[in-house]
């Protein structure tokens, strides 16, 4: 029946139709009795991968015939590909460095961040004088201890909490006290399927409690508009602000031209974080996508992005080998520069950090409009920095 193929995204209908695959791999939205369409998978000779609670879907590899099976039960809602997500940011060379320096009695101590991202190198300045690494949960490869092929979620982490110590203090971040807990949901190329992100997020929410993760950093852009993977985002963001965490997500890179956002970023119920290029005369970082969205301010604020140094990696150390430990080599360059919109979000979930230490009695709201009122508007448009730079001093007094 014709009807049974609107349950289908556009693009898939497409290439069932043209025989692309033999197999896809799918979010199937189910509005009730998730737990049959999970038995008729497997019945389907189908490999479920993830069975995402908080918003009603399942991922799994289905062929051309079953996906037909599937669209014929009434719980059945909605079926798409599971597409990717990317992480925001690329390599340069430079000798302007933005330094996270600023010496305060807070530093973010006890505080969870939770980072979702290509994984963590287990760099001297986060696991001394102490581990502060006190999750890694490998989506990807399934290995039980910390690593990172790509790079970028060991830079992100320095923003976040590295404490300087091969550097004397110069570069670390800003809350140094604060405990990681990483989940790499990114391959070596920096992408990442959108099950596997949403997967780490509902991860996140389920362990929250015990480890007392308040922020939850996500540095990462989707580069189209499914508005059914949005929808699952902005329910996920919901179910964490509902657990006392907070949701932060770069603008992503777009280019810096109006309306140019896309995405997650959008979304009203997270704090979305806009990049700036200090290194000479203040301006929007060029890659940097802006508002508005419909009658949203976005981003809610901005930071900078461009040149800033933090942690290297080694990408070819693999952290085990027949399950046994493998442990990481010194590092020869043990810091790198970086730009990129996800520096700016790693930037602001570290502020967070202190806020939360501050005062953890606070909300996502509160966080929110603590945020806002201590920038300083900049000579620019608004849709490339929202409410302006925090000025720090402002934020912690």
């Amino acid at each position: 029946m014709l009807w049974l193929k609107n349950k289908l995204d556009n693009n898939l209908r497409h290439a069932l139709k043209n025989n692309y695959y033999k197999k896809y791999r799918v979010l199937i939205y189910c509005r009730n009795l998730k737990n049959n369409i999970e038995k008729k998978i497997v019945s389907y000779k189908g490999t479920i991968i993830h069975s995402l609670t908080f918003c009603n879907v399942i991922c799994a590899y289905v062929t051309p015939r079953a996906i037909d099976h599937l669209i014929e039960f009434p719980e059945v809602q909605w079926i798409t590909k599971d597409s990717y997500c990317f992480i925001c940011g690329s390599s340069v060379e430079a000798s302007n460095n933005v330094r996270f320096s600023q010496k305060m009695k807070l530093t973010g101590k006890g505080i969870g961040i939770a980072l979702i991202d290509t994984g963590v190198y287990p760099h001297h300045d986060l696991i001394n004088p102490y581990n502060r690494i006190k999750t890694f949960f490998d989506i990807i490869n399934g290995y039980k201890f910390p690593y990172d092929d790509n790079g970028h979620g060991t830079f992100i982490s320095g923003v976040l909490c590295g404490n300087g110590g091969l550097s004397k203090g110069i570069y670390k971040g800003m809350a140094e006290g604060a405990y990681l807990h990483c989940f790499k949901a990114f391959n070596s190329n920096g992408k990442g399927f959108v099950s596997d992100v949403l997967f780490a997020m509902e991860s996140v929410i389920n362990v929250a409690k015990d480890h007392n993760i308040r922020i939850m950093c996500l540095p990462l852009e989707l580069y189209n508009n499914d508005f059914f993977i949005i929808d699952c985002f902005s329910k996920l963001f919901d179910m964490a602000i509902s657990n006392n965490i907070i949701p932060i997500v770069p603008s992503g890179s777009n280019g810096n031209v109006e309306g140019s956002m896309e995405g997650i970023s959008c979304l009203s119920n997270c704090i979305t974080v806009g990049g700036m290029d200090t290194t000479n005369k203040i301006k929007g970082y060029e890659f940097s996508s802006c508002g508005p969205f419909q009658r949203n301010t976005k981003p809610d604020v901005a930071a900078a992005c461009v040149d800033v140094c933090s942690l290297n990696t080694n990408k070819k150390y693999i952290s085990e080998r027949n399950s046994m430990k493998i442990y990481p080599p010194s590092l020869e360059d043990p810091y790198c520069t970086y730009s990129g919109t996800s520096i700016a979000a790693a930037y602001v979930s570290s502020l967070c950090a202190l806020i939360l230490e501050n005062d953890p009695s606070l909300s996502f709201k509160d966080v929110k409009a603590l945020l806002k009122v201590s920038c300083t508007l900049l000579d620019l448009p608004k849709w490339q920095q929202g409410e302006g730079v925090i000025e720090v001093s402002k934020l912690i007094k």
